[in-house]
Formats: structure tokens, C-alpha cells, sequence
């Protein structure tokens, strides 16, 4: 390993054990003092089902001098860890707050929405890892292109159906389901318009803006959907089953369709 990649390794793997060490500690702090018990294992299971997703993506689909090196395995999985757990800072921006809204008021809702999209952004991540490529930079090009466009969908999802409302006010945990499913879905498609064999940044785009343009159907479903599925004075739960588990396997049976159609990358 080279000396940038060394650095890389450390400071992914402390960024990673701090932030990912308050995530488990801090609830627990937290509900010492007297704050509602939040949906605790929805959270403790999330952060273990996108290591297991990350190290399955490396150890199939990533470069060979990857899969079959330790050193590297390492590497890409501390980074992976990291990015995941420095992406919940741009969480607020998009109304969802882990700390405030499940930590402190124990909102189930919240708790599926961020799990979502600590899941959603596993997937854009892991696609980054997928082809061959010159070096770690690669993947924080590629990777963050898939992150960046997950926020983007999410961030047009709150401005025209106002879902954070739905999710950390109203408490509905169907709209907290819709959205978990809606960022998986997202992150999946955009996971693998992030993946393939490195040319140059101009072909990443290129193939990126292609293979990405489908994530806007999954807008365009969400939207009306989020809009006539929100909570109203007649209905202030909407039927789980329904209006939740429903929409949020019907994103993710999409995406993951879409995916398959396309196959590998080469």
C-alpha cells in the first residue's frame, strides 16, 4: 500500500469508530436521562446490514487487486464506513435529524427514514467499488457522484411533497417506510450508474447521467404518492401494510428491476 492510501486507511477507520461508537452509545445516554424509548433496533441493525452489503459488493464486484487483498479489503471497507457515517451530517438539510428526532423524541418513523438512507447510501457507495480503476480517488469520484445524486432525489422529494413534515412531525411510520424505501431504491440505481471499469471523469459522467435518468421515474412515483398518502385530520395513520410497506417494496422491487436489466458492469 502507498502512503496516501495508509493515511486514507486511518483516518476513515478513526472517522468511522468515533462516529459509529456514539451511534450506539448515545441512545443509551440519552434515554438515562429521561427522553422516549426510540425504535432502537431498527437502528443497532442498519449500520450492520450496510457493513454486510459493503463487504459482499467488495469481495464480488470490486477490482481483483481488491477482492483478493486483504490490505485493500480493509482499506475500502474503513472508507466505505466512514462515508456512510459522515454523510448523516447532510441528514438535517433534508428535514431528519437522527439525534433529535429519534434519539430524543423517539419517533419510529424517523428511525426507518434514516435507516433507509444510511442503506441508500451503502448502495451508492458500494457502486463506486464496482469495475476496475487507478486508485482510491476513483471511488471518491464515482462514489460521490451516486451520493450527491441520492441527496439531490431526496431533496426534490422534500420540496415538492414535503415528507420530513410527514416523518418527524405527524410521526407517521408509513411515511418513514415510503422514504426508507424511496432512498434504498435510489441508492440502488444510482450504485450502479456509479459502477463500471474507470476511463476518464468525462465518461463516468456521460455514463452516469444515462444510467442514472431512470431514478427520476421513482421521483416522479413519489411524489403524487407522498402527496395523496400524507396524513389528514380524517386519517392521521395511514394503514401500514398499505401505505407503507407497500410503496416502499414497490420502489425497491423497481429499482432492483431496472438493475438487473442492466446486468454487471464489464
Amino acid at each position: 500500500m502507498s502512503g496516501d492510501e495508509i493515511v486514507l486507511t486511518a483516518i476513515s477507520a478513526v472517522i468511522a469508530f468515533v462516529i459509529w461508537g456514539r451511534w450506539y452509545v448515545q441512545p443509551a445516554r440519552i434515554e438515562r436521562l429521561g427522553a422516549p424509548h426510540g425504535n432502537w433496533p431498527v437502528l443497532r441493525l442498519a449500520p450492520v446490514l450496510c457493513l454486510a452489503i459493503l463487504l459482499l459488493a467488495l469481495r464480488t464486484l470490486a477490482s481483483h487487486d481488491v477482492r483478493e487483498d486483504p490490505r485493500y479489503l480493509a482499506m475500502y471497507t474503513a472508507f466505505g464506513a466512514a462515508w456512510v457515517a459522515a454523510s448523516m451530517v447532510f441528514m438535517p438539510a433534508v428535514g431528519l435529524d437522527v439525534r433529535d428526532d429519534v434519539h430524543e423524541r423517539g419517533n419510529p418513523a424517523a428511525a426507518y427514514a434514516a435507516s433507509g438512507a444510511l442503506i441508500g447510501t451503502t448502495l451508492a457507495f458500494a457502486g463506486g467499488n464496482i469495475g476496475d480503476g487507478p486508485g482510491w480517488w476513483v471511488v471518491l469520484f464515482s462514489s460521490g457522484l451516486a451520493t450527491l445524486g441520492l441527496y439531490l432525489l431526496w431533496t426534490l422529494l422534500e420540496q415538492f411533497a414535503h415528507v420530513s413534515e410527514h416523518v418527524t412531525v405527524e410521526r407517521d411510520v408509513a411515511a418513514g417506510l415510503r422514504l426508507a424505501g424511496f432512498l434504498i431504491a435510489g441508492g440502488l440505481v444510482l450504485g450502479r450508474a456509479a459502477a463500471g471499469d474507470w476511463v476518464s471523469a468525462s465518461a463516468t459522467l456521460v455514463d452516469f447521467a444515462r444510467v442514472a435518468a431512470p431514478a427520476l421515474g421513482l421521483l416522479a412515483i413519489a411524489i403524487p404518492l407522498e402527496r395523496y398518502g400524507a396524513p389528514t385530520t380524517q386519517h392521521p395513520a395511514r394503514p401500514l401494510v398499505q401505505w407503507g410497506v407497500s410503496p416502499a417494496f414497490l420502489y425497491v422491487g423497481i429499482a432492483a428491476a431496472y438493475v438487473a436489466t442492466l446486468g454487471i458492469p464489464e
